[in-house]
C-alpha cells in the first residue's frame, strides 16, 4: 500500500488517489481511510424499469474503508444509541470508541460547545447619505404607429427602447437613451 503526505494540496491528494487505483494499488491515508478497487463479474439482474431479466456487464468500483480513528473521531460527539449499525455503500463499520463506552457507574462528561453567535449588523444609512426619492421622469418616443407616447423611465425597456433609440425630455432636449446618464442600466 502506498501512503500520502498529509500536507500535500488536496487536488493532488485525489491525482495520487486516482493514479493508484488505476495502477491496481489501495492506498491508505493515515487517520482518514483506505481506498481499493472492487472488481464485479459480469452477473445476471433484472433492468428495474421493465422488470426484464438483463446481463450486467463487469465493472470495477472505487471502495473507501474508513480509518478507526477517523471514525472514532467522528463518533466521538455522539452517543452509543445514536450510531448506526448499519453498513452503507462506502463500507462504513462502526467501531466501539473508548470515548463512548463510560466506565461503569461513571458518566459522560458534557462535551463543552460555544454559543450560537448572532451575525453583527452594521448601524444603519445616515439619512443624508441617502438619496431623495425624485419623481419620475417622463419621456417621449415614437411609437409603432408613427406617433408620440410619454413614457416613464421604468417602462422604457417595455417599448422596446434600446440605448440607439432617440427620446426626447424637456430637460435633455433628443439624446440617445444610451447617453443619458439617468438611463444607464435601464435600457
Amino acid at each position: 500500500m502506498a501512503s500520502v503526505v498529509e500536507n500535500l494540496p488536496f487536488g493532488e491528494v485525489i491525482s495520487s488517489v486516482v493514479a493508484s487505483l488505476e495502477s491496481g494499488k489501495d492506498i491508505k491515508i493515515e487517520g482518514f481511510g483506505t481506498f481499493s478497487l472492487i472488481e464485479k463479474p459480469e452477473r445476471e439482474g433484472r433492468n428495474p424499469r421493465t422488470g426484464k431479466p438483463t446481463t450486467y456487464k463487469p465493472t470495477r468500483r472505487p471502495k473507501i474503508r474508513f480509518d478507526r480513528k477517523f471514525l472514532e473521531r467522528v463518533y466521538a460527539g455522539t452517543s452509543a444509541s445514536e450510531t448506526s449499525t448499519e453498513t452503507t455503500s462506502t463500507e462504513i463499520t462502526p467501531v466501539a470508541s473508548p470515548v463512548l463506552t463510560p466506565a461503569p457507574g461513571a458518566a459522560l462528561a458534557p462535551t463543552p460547545v460555544a454559543a450560537p453567535t448572532a451575525p453583527v449588523l452594521p448601524p444603519p444609512i445616515p439619512a443624508e447619505l441617502l438619496t431623495p426619492s425624485a419623481p419620475p421622469i417622463i419621456w417621449q418616443i415614437k411609437a409603432p404607429d408613427g406617433s408620440f407616447i410619454e413614457v416613464t423611465s421604468q417602462d422604457l425597456s417595455k417599448w422596446g427602447v434600446g440605448a440607439n433609440t432617440p427620446i426626447y425630455s424637456a430637460a435633455t432636449g433628443w439624446k440617445l437613451a444610451g447617453s443619458i446618464p439617468e438611463l444607464v442600466g435601464l435600457v
